[in-house]
């Protein structure tokens, strides 16, 4: 990466990791560099561990101000834990990294999803997973995020896949062990939309999704090209001129 380009870090699922995704987007739009450390169904956990590693290699060698960072929060209910002995493991639901990594060569990180096969995440999610307990550990992530961008003095816009923290769930928001966690998040850094999935549906209606997937089925969850690039455009960019970032 050139040295003194700014380089936006993007750090999300696979809303932020397809191709035509808000991040290339963006790049494509501000001339910047892009470090995406995105991955399909990764959780929170992962998404915050990326930023924390990823800028912090970066500021070895980028002044702060050459640093953006952009998250786009995923499922709540998206687990994972550290595992030395991954071998023992098998990849039942065919997914495309599993385990993964954080750090380069480290594949010791094991995602789980509520709706997989494999017996782990089915112990998991049968007998221990609540959605305040999970949403909980959310908002830790979103919060130590922020604090360490915030400490180093680093650039940063946030915002969800879909909206994780819509009025269904206000019973969860408001539980005392969640609100408190809540009400320290700083949503001034959050685009101004409940997620990117429903701006995509109101703004660009069907024109926004039923791209292809790699399967060859027809998506009707993920915004396509187009739709990443409406809210890129009306969205993420007006946003940052108006944090003064270029």
């Amino acid at each position: 990466m050139e040295e003194n380009k700014k380089t936006l870090i993007a750090s999300g699922c696979s809303f932020t990791h397809q191709p035509w995704s808000w991040a290339y987007k963006l790049k494509e739009l501000n001339g910047y560099e892009l470090l995406n450390v995105s991955m399909p169904c990764q959780g929170n956990n992962i998404i915050a561990q990326k930023v924390l590693y990823n800028v912090s290699q970066q500021l070895k060698i980028k002044r702060k101000e050459d640093i953006l960072v952009g998250v786009m929060w995923s499922g709540v209910d998206r687990e994972d834990f550290f595992m030395y002995d991954v071998n023992r493991l098998e990849n039942i639901d065919g997914w495309e990294e599993n385990p993964t990594n954080i750090i380069e060569g480290q594949k010791n990180w094991v995602i789980m999803n509520s709706n997989w096969d494999n017996p782990i995440a089915r112990l998991w999610y049968e007998n221990f997973h609540t959605y305040v307990g999970a949403m909980i550990d959310t908002l830790k992530n979103v919060l130590l995020t922020q604090l360490f961008l915030e400490k180093n003095n680093i650039k940063y816009f946030m915002t969800t896949y879909m909206n994780i923290f819509d009025t269904i769930k206000e019973d969860i928001l408001f539980n005392p062990e969640v609100e408190y966690i809540y009400k320290m998040i700083n949503f001034d850094n959050f685009l101004p939309v409940d997620g990117c999935y429903e701006w995509v549906k109101n703004n660009c209606k069907e024109r926004g999704f039923n791209s292809v997937d790699l399967n060859g089925s027809i998506d009707i969850h993920h915004p396509n090209d187009y739709g990443h690039e409406m809210f890129t455009k009306d969205i993420i960019v007006p946003f940052l001129k108006n944090i003064n970032v270029r």
